[in-house]
């Protein structure tokens, strides 16, 4: 008796000493102790493998409640959760060029042509309004008369107007070389309520 009781103690200290065995030398609980008596206590550090667990021996009842974290789960197996609060309101933007307001129109000014190497006109918009663009136009059947300069025109300074200046009003000037004949032109302004 004395002796099964030595040798069971030694069986003991080596399962505690280097992991369960059983008595051929083999992984595994000793046959001669109780069930349940091997704790995580007595389980030495990475002692269990995935290969030691049988398949679906882990179920839901024996898993801690709120022990699981999110990163525990594959994707898509936990549903979205609520949608957020709004976020703070973002920081104003740059103020965009202005932009044409309200109603376009377009005002004429009829021009007889007659012989001359140089006739012109100009127009401009009415009040509350101003220039966005311009045109010129003559009479397709008189054969000739032509177009000699249509553009932005800046009356205070009696010239057309540069690249990047404002301008007042459509300035176009033709020629006729028909000493007998008068041809009838016209000159455009767009013009944009301010």
């Amino acid at each position: 008796m004395a002796q099964n009781i030595r040798r069971h103690s030694v069986l003991r200290e080596r399962r505690l000493a280097g992991g369960a065995r059983l008595r051929d030398g083999r992984q595994g609980p000793c046959p001669d102790d109780p069930r349940n008596s091997v704790g995580s206590a007595q389980i030495k550090k990475n002692g269990v493998a995935k290969s030691d667990i049988r398949v679906n021996a882990v179920t839901g009842a024996k898993v801690k409640n709120a022990s699981l974290l999110a990163g525990d789960f594959a994707a898509g197996q936990l549903p979205a959760g609520p949608p957020g609060a709004p976020g703070a309101r973002g920081a104003q933007g740059l103020q965009g060029p202005a932009g044409v307001v309200g109603a376009v129109i377009v005002k004429r000014n009829a021009l007889p042509v007659g012989a001359s190497p140089s006739t012109g006109t100009d127009v401009g918009c009415p009040a509350g309004t101003k220039p966005n663009g311009g045109g010129a136009s003559f009479d397709p059947a008189a054969s000739d008369i032509f177009l000699l300069s249509s553009g932005p025109y800046r009356d205070a300074d009696n010239r057309f107007a540069l690249d990047g200046e404002t301008f007042d009003s459509w300035r176009a000037t033709f020629g006729n070389l028909d000493a007998l004949g008068t041809a009838n032109a016209s000159v455009y302004v767009i013009c944009a309520q301010t």
